[in-house]
């Protein structure tokens, strides 16, 4: 090989060294910018979990299913086989989204439809979640709402996967919606909300606080439910 034909070879390894170095730098930089921007993101979230054994016995709510589907027959619709069939009662129905105190969790076996009166219980309880903690300085926490209106499809999948699934549910008469005890999310896009951080039993019991007083205030049952970590809620209006 004369000198030539080396120097080429050379130049040609320097381009591509060259190359790869300015791939991996301009790779570097984006997952910096991503990371800065996460981080100054005014709507970044921050999930906080614990376990069932932070809620005092007083938040233990014991409302059975049988007080539930009455409730849920009382007040609510008629049920509906499928989701094809929403369409027939969906003017009955509200939307529910997520909001600045509560996030709908990625649902399977529920559509986010509510009666208007649950709506409203489901509001509330955000709304009187959040103001207690501000009360007590701390900063801004949403809960999950893990599951809300169901068919009888939806009931009949549940059945197969969860043991503690019933054939009878208020969730198929739109007035009931569960909430996870097990996580919260912290979220910075309010300014107001400049208080300190808390911890999963602090927040949990702040929750549990909530719904005490409306439940004692006949807003709604409530039952505390053990293999899918949530609290059963079901409006009394």
């Amino acid at each position: 090989m004369n000198l030539e034909t080396t120097n080429k070879n050379f130049t040609k390894a320097i381009i591509a060294i060259s190359a790869i170095v300015m791939v991996i730098i301009v790779v570097l930089c984006c997952a910096f910018a991503y990371k800065q921007n996460k981080a100054n993101d005014p709507n970044k979230s921050t999930l906080v979990r614990g376990a069932s054994r932070n809620i005092k016995i007083a938040f233990r709510f014991k409302d059975d299913n049988d007080t539930h589907l009455e409730a849920g027959k009382k007040y609510g619709i008629m049920p509906v086989a499928t989701r094809d069939d929403l369409d027939k009662i969906i003017g009955q129905l509200e939307k529910i989204e997520s909001s600045s105190t509560f996030k709908i969790d990625s649902l399977t076996h529920s559509v986010p439809y509510l009666t208007p009166s649950a709506k409203d219980l489901l509001n509330i309880i955000g709304t009187n979640f959040q103001a207690k903690l501000k009360q007590k300085g701390l900063a801004q926490y949403r809960f999950l709402v893990t599951s809300l209106l169901r068919t009888n499809d939806d009931v009949n999948r549940l059945l197969q996967v969860n043991r503690n699934a019933v054939k009878q549910s208020s969730h198929l008469y739109g007035t009931t919606f569960d909430i996870s005890y097990t996580r919260f999310e912290k979220v910075d896009s309010q300014p107001d909300f400049t208080g300190e951080v808390a911890d999963h039993k602090v927040l949990v019991n702040i929750l549990g606080e909530t719904l005490k007083e409306l439940r004692d205030a006949n807003r709604c049952y409530v039952k505390y439910e053990r293999g899918q970590p949530c609290y059963h809620i079901t409006t009394r209006l």
